[in-house]
């Protein structure tokens, strides 16, 4: 077959978008493990809660690594790697046909982000990938694991952070790569034909973008189950400027802007954005940066670690009933703070013209019940314009999705994500009784976790409702509780985050076996 290419970088490469993106054409493995050594070697290691959720390994896992063609934000050329998980053994579903997990990852500071590093703790993926091979392919399922265009061995130097559209590109050329090379690899495990996409965070809205270009595609998935994304990214951005940033938004709020600073048209002006004194900051991430080093760049005076802004918005007065003690202060720091004042007035007053349904002005939650979580009709900052052309609140999937999260997530907001989203779909299953979803909190402390369904069989949603159950009790068992200071609250709250993937990850295994 010929092949059309495009030369980066003094290689040739096949063109994104075709169903040849495979750059590697050597089968390249990278570990293979027998169930017995899965179980001594990753299984053990986790929570007693998360081995039983998990299961006991019944296939070994062959782990791979390859390179494909892709593009950047603005549509430029460049190269991307991903891992390919193969199920292998004896077992019937270890062997002969079977089914694909498309797997979109989190937000990664650190470059070297690589899902195939499954026999190197030191590589920031090494956790996720390795609970990827013990959930999905030690029990049957094919798994791909891209990495993302600007990371790893790519040559990007920027990674295009919530984009929707190149982040869904990026996945489906990664998709069409990995079953190119699973026919090189020849190991007895084919392609079913059934496919389902899950992925956690950021990975849970590419994971809906990737699902949203797939029905686009007139190929819609089997089924999908983002996982803690913020879909509603207009309203998730709002509520930042409005006063209510997330843990972690001094990362998020460098990286996206960063991300949208390479489009092809209408880019953001990074100069009018940040603070001068961190005007670098967008260009941080991702590099060679882990936790340590991280540190290292808020002490060097590169990125404040939590202060967004200067003080609150004016013209907006409801501040305090938005944060609780300690964290009223976090947010704000005369000097040392983020985000350009004018350029946050700026868009606070959009906000103010031009409000968000999902982000009420008033500081409380949405209410979903009463009016739907509309998006902002013409909002006329340049960031808002863009972050409501990357909502995914008014998409309809095809297939039968999954939602999961827990309702106190302090980095990926409830509201502006599964809540938003299963507002809109229960909407939209009031026109269409065939929509097939269900929505997963996780958290039942505080405030009752739930599990809802529409669509379902009475023998799916019964399945779902025990593994839902299942997953709350031991979700709420390992939460971060009781924190006594300003770093131990910080590190505490970033770990119900991070604490909601594997117990996601399991509902959605679930959830996929239905189908």
């Amino acid at each position: 077959m010929s092949i059309s290419a495009h030369t980066l970088a003094g290689s040739t490469l096949p063109l994104s978008g075709t169903h040849d993106t495979l750059i590697t054409r050597v089968a390249r493995t990278v570990a293979s493990l027998d169930p017995a050594a899965l179980q001594t070697q990753w299984l053990s290691q986790l929570p007693e809660d998360q081995q039983a959720l998990f299961k006991a390994p019944v296939c070994g896992v062959t782990v791979s690594k390859f390179e494909y063609a892709t593009v950047g934000g603005a549509q430029e050329a460049t190269n991307a790697s991903a891992a390919l998980m193969t199920p292998t053994g004896t077992a019937p579903q270890c062997h002969g046909s079977r089914p694909i997990v498309l797997y979109a990852h989190g937000t990664a500071i650190d470059r070297a982000e690589d899902f195939s590093a499954v026999l190197a703790p030191e590589n920031p993926a090494y956790p996720v990938a390795t609970r990827l091979a013990l959930i999905f392919a030690a029990q049957g399922y094919i798994v791909i694991a891209p990495n993302y265009a600007g990371y790893d061995i790519s040559r990007l130097p920027y990674a295009p952070y919530l984009n929707e559209k190149q982040q869904a590109q990026d996945m489906l050329d990664g998709l069409n790569a990995g079953r190119q090379m699973l026919d090189l690899l020849d190991n007895g495990t084919r392609d079913n034909g059934k496919l389902f996409v899950t992925g956690y965070s950021q990975g849970g809205y590419v994971a809906m973008a990737t699902l949203k270009a797939l029905d686009a595609r007139q190929h819609p998935a089997t089924a999908g189950a983002p996982m803690s994304g913020p879909y509603a990214l207009a309203a998730a951005g709002d509520e930042v400027f409005l006063g209510h940033p997330n843990f972690g938004a001094t990362v998020y709020l460098s990286m996206i802007a960063n991300s949208y600073a390479h489009l092809p048209r209408n880019p953001i002006d990074l100069t009018r954005i940040f603070n001068p004194m961190y005007a670098d900051a967008p260009t941080l991430f991702p590099g060679a940066v882990d936790r340590a080093h991280f540190d290292k760049l808020v002490r060097g005076g590169k990125i404040p670690m939590t202060a967004v802004f200067q003080t609150p918005p004016t013209g907006y007065d409801n501040i305090d009933a938005l944060h609780e003690g300690l964290l009223n202060t976090i947010w704000f720091d005369p000097t040392h703070y983020l985000v350009s004042t004018d350029f946050r007035e700026a868009y606070v007053s959009d906000i103010l013209n031009h409000p968000d349904g999902a982000a009420p002005l008033d500081g409380s939650g949405p209410d979903f019940n009463g009016h739907l979580p509309t998006l902002p009709e013409n909002p006329g900052n340049p960031m808002r314009q863009l972050l409501k052309a990357n909502d995914l609140r008014n998409y309809v999937p095809r297939s039968p999705l999954l939602l999961c999260g827990a309702n106190r997530d302090p980095e990926v907001f409830w509201n502006q994500g599964a809540g938003t989203m299963s507002a809109m779909l229960e909407f939209q299953a009031r026109q269409d009784p065939s929509l097939r979803f269900a929505t997963l909190d996780l958290d039942t402390s505080g405030a009752p976790g739930t599990f809802t369904s529409q669509g379902l069989s009475e023998s799916q949603d019964s399945t779902m409702q025990r593994i839902a159950r299942d997953v709350q009790s031991a979700f709420v068992n390992h939460q971060y509780h009781n924190a006594v200071d300003k770093l131990i609250l910080l590190l505490g709250l970033e770990g119900y985050h991070t604490a909601e993937e594997p117990y996601c990850t399991v509902a959605a295994r679930a959830f996929f076996d239905l189908y």
